[in-house]
């Protein structure tokens, strides 16, 4: 006879049988079946065709800095509250933002929003079309459901604490973090310090159940290099972090060397002036390769490119 207690207690613990994951697979299937994608888009739709922000996932963007990591990140969590916001969906979005405060974060999104010049604005050189656009902006982003944690070096302890007590009142459905390294997470070594805090992240993303972004640094060997492209190599203690990462992206603006002087190898020259390069170097589930976007610069924001990559999925 068939202990049910017994049984009941086994699918309560950590330890699960296979049978259980079976019923999680098919109930995926049926979903693929009809047409529906896994987890939140990109906001991109090249970038998307080689991976979405699935939940229990954990995402890194990495790049040297003034190349756009905090812009592409905030994008695409914008683009999953107003996903949000569109299904009627109770959830929230966090962001950990330990290097800018957030009101910069909201001034950066308003101007991309608005299309006006945040340096401009700042500089009291703003028209009055230009200030009304951008309040509007402002307006629109404050419906959306987005909260933010400006605290310099938090650690992951705390963000998984905060987010687990936001969760009871508004699910939390994905998380960003800007950026790895000023993480608070205290260890013996730098190395085994970013490595734990990159694992602690991705533990974060499968408690939750939720997509992880985090925007991490390259060193600057990739400046040795012609295409100045960094690789998964280029990554700051890249083992701790890539082992940890089921995606790592890593991001290069040909247009920032050649406004420094600087040369650059580059797949076509028009590449020179408004457009990013972005190597999905690391793909847990599915392919790598890279992809351009379009950088308007004066907005701090990329967007679609009509050219289509090669690879990924249509």
């Amino acid at each position: 006879m068939v202990d049910i207690k017994r049984t009941l207690d086994i699918y309560e613990g950590e330890l699960q049988p296979l049978r259980r994951f079976g019923f999680q697979a098919k109930e995926k299937l049926e979903q693929w079946a009809s047409g529906e994608k896994e987890g939140f888009s990109t906001g991109f739709v090249d970038l998307d065709r080689y991976f979405r922000l699935i939940d229990g996932e954990l995402v890194v963007i990495a790049a040297m800095s003034s190349m756009g990591k905090t812009a592409l990140g905030m994008q695409m969590v914008e683009h999953i509250a107003e996903e949000l916001e569109r299904r009627s969906d109770p959830g929230c979005v966090a962001i950990y933002s330990a290097e800018m405060s957030g009101w910069s974060l909201l001034m950066r999104l308003a101007t991309a929003m608005a299309g006006t010049n945040m340096h401009k604005l700042r500089m009291g050189a703003g028209t009055p079309d230009e200030l009304t656009q951008t309040i509007v902006a402002v307006e629109r982003l404050q419906s959306l459901p987005i909260w933010i944690n400006e605290v310099a070096a938090p650690t992951t302890e705390t963000m998984q604490d905060q987010l687990i007590q936001l969760n009871e009142d508004q699910p939390v459905r994905a998380m960003l973090f800007d950026y790895l390294e000023l993480g608070g997470n205290r260890a013996t070594s730098e190395n085994l310090r970013v490595a734990a805090i990159a694992t602690s992240l991705r533990d974060i993303a499968k408690t939750m159940s939720i997509p992880v972004i985090v925007l991490s640094q390259v060193n600057k060997d990739a400046n040795s290099r012609a295409t100045r492209m960094p690789g998964l190599d280029d990554l700051r203690y890249s083992a701790g972090v890539g082992h940890a990462a089921d995606v790592v992206t890593l991001l290069m603006r040909p247009e920032y060397y050649a406004e420094l002087g600087v040369s650059v190898v580059v797949d076509d020259p028009g590449d020179l002036e408004g457009v990013a390069y972005i190597e999905i170097a690391k793909n847990r589930q599915g392919p790598r390769g890279r992809i351009k976007l379009a950088w308007i610069g004066d907005r701090f924001k990329f967007g679609n490119l009509a050219r289509n990559p090669i690879g990924g999925v249509a």
